[in-house]
């Protein structure tokens, strides 16, 4: 009998023990063209996109002195390190249809728009890389696709990780 009262123990310990309410979801398939915008003053930059039937957003904003929205660097690479603050990867979901524009380009974002959820990146980087897709004589067209590594988003005891996401991808013409 005693065996017995210490195999249910055993049990009960067992299956309750958690390592907490982590989420294994893959958030790759959101599906939604890759916008931009910046405040060249403050040397802030967004990247984001808005799935408008789910009413959700995945959103990459960071700080960076020597990023420039319409010019590929010179090693046609650039990695941006999440830290909590000024290099953040946002997931949202909202109570209504957004304008992308309107909410993260604006100073003020519009009002009457409630966040039902959100998710922010704990850690991980944003790959931004430039392939040449034409070179004329006058101009420069570049594909620039930014991938995000080893992320992991949280809240309100929620975490997803996810190794590899591709955020998505879009053309700049750079003059000659």
């Amino acid at each position: 009998m005693n065996n017995f009262f210490y195999y249910i123990i055993f049990i009960a310990v067992l299956v309750s023990c958690s390592e907490g309410d982590v989420i294994e979801n893959d958030i790759s398939n959101f599906t939604a063209p890759l916008e931009n915008c910046s405040n060249q003053n403050e040397n802030t930059f967004v990247f984001f996109k808005i799935d408008s039937q789910i009413n959700q957003s995945l959103s990459l904003s960071f700080t960076s002195t020597t990023f420039e929205l319409n010019t590929a660097p010179e090693g046609l690479t650039q990695t941006i390190a999440f830290n909590n603050t000024t290099n953040i990867l946002v997931y949202r979901q909202f109570n209504a249809q957004i304008d992308g524009s309107a909410y993260f380009c604006s100073s003020v974002p519009p009002s009457g728009i409630t966040v039902t959820q959100e998710l922010k990146s704990s850690n991980g980087n944003a790959v931004i890389k430039y392939v040449v897709k034409s070179d004329t004589a006058t101009e420069i067209i570049y594909t620039r696709t930014i991938i995000l590594t080893n992320i992991t988003l949280e809240g309100a005891g929620i975490a997803i990780r996810q190794e590899l996401l591709e955020l998505g991808e879009d053309e700049i013409t750079v003059l000659k």
